[in-house]
């Protein structure tokens, strides 16, 4: 191999590394970003289980609201 062709190797093998070193960047701050979204979603389930017992409560409450004022429908 001359020595050309050892340079054109070499500066090969450099572009492809720094090329690598991008890659690892790119997929290091997609990580951060999906982690980011994880806790976004986290908060948002949590809010929604907040929201679906108050919910549950208000019903119950509604509930013996409608028996105590005898409001509750018949059933067939």
């Amino acid at each position: 191999m001359t020595l050309e062709q050892g340079n054109l190797i070499l500066e090969i093998l450099r572009r492809m590394q720094g090329d690598i070193a991008s890659l690892k960047r790119d997929i290091s701050a997609q990580g951060m970003r999906f982690s980011a979204l994880e806790d976004f979603v986290r908060g948002i389930v949590t809010s929604q289980f907040s929201t679906n017992a108050e919910i549950t409560g208000i019903n119950h409450r509604l509930d013996r609201i409608e028996r105590r004022l005898d409001l509750t429908e018949e059933t067939e």
